[in-house]
């Protein structure tokens, strides 16, 4: 597997000025192209194996204005945290606090959702905080739930969703149809919580 390629390119917004932008290359099997813009503004592109620079570079100067637009609202959102103005040192102290404080909760919801599921699903074999970048939750084929602590930050309901989230792959270990009607039928309104995250999440940065 190809490593990631760290890039440099040169774009020009609205205003004519030229915006220097360094983007991260990831190669996969894929046969096109996406880009993404994750928050605090960083850039990745993900292409096939043997796209080559100029052509990475040309594929993002194609999409200035969307790269551009993106990474300026990245980074107000990311302003936009209670947090961002707190010394260093503040903020390592109340991200322990929040960590100490997401190992209690998450074990407590965990205990409370897992009853819910269907008899003769995997065990939980143990509860993990992380501080994942672009992950809330994931489940490991052990059984293992991680959880990103950042959801401290979020509403009770939300927090909720990814726990119940990851509690279901403990019965499929996937995105299918059956994998969402188990969510669908513990907590009925998931998409809206779901739509909070997608919205929101961004503006739980520490």
């Amino acid at each position: 597997m190809l490593k990631p390629v760290i890039r440099t390119v040169y774009l020009t917004d609205e205003y004519g000025a030229e915006i220097e932008v360094t983007y991260e290359v990831v190669f996969s099997s894929r046969k096109t192209c996406s880009i993404v813009v994750k928050p605090g503004g960083d850039v990745i592109l993900h292409a096939p194996k043997r796209l080559s620079g100029r052509a990475a570079d040309e594929i993002i100067r194609e999409r200035q204005d969307w790269v551009l637009s993106k990474i300026e609202l990245q980074r107000e959102r990311a302003q936009e945290s209670p947090f961002a103005s707190l010394p260093k040192e503040e903020r390592a102290a109340l991200e322990k606090k929040y960590r100490s404080a997401a190992r209690i909760l998450f074990a407590e919801r965990v205990r409370y959702y897992e009853p819910l599921l269907p008899a003769g699903h995997r065990e939980v074999a143990g509860i993990r905080i992380a501080a994942q970048k672009t992950r809330w939750g994931s489940c490991s084929s052990t059984g293992t739930l991680s959880f990103n602590w950042r959801l401290m930050l979020a509403p009770p309901q939300v927090l909720d969703y990814v726990v119940v989230h990851e509690l279901c792959h403990l019965c499929e270990m996937n995105h299918s149809p059956a994998f969402w009607s188990l969510v669908g039928s513990i907590l009925p309104d998931y998409k809206v919580r779901r739509k909070w995250l997608t919205d929101n999440g961004t503006g739980l940065l520490f």
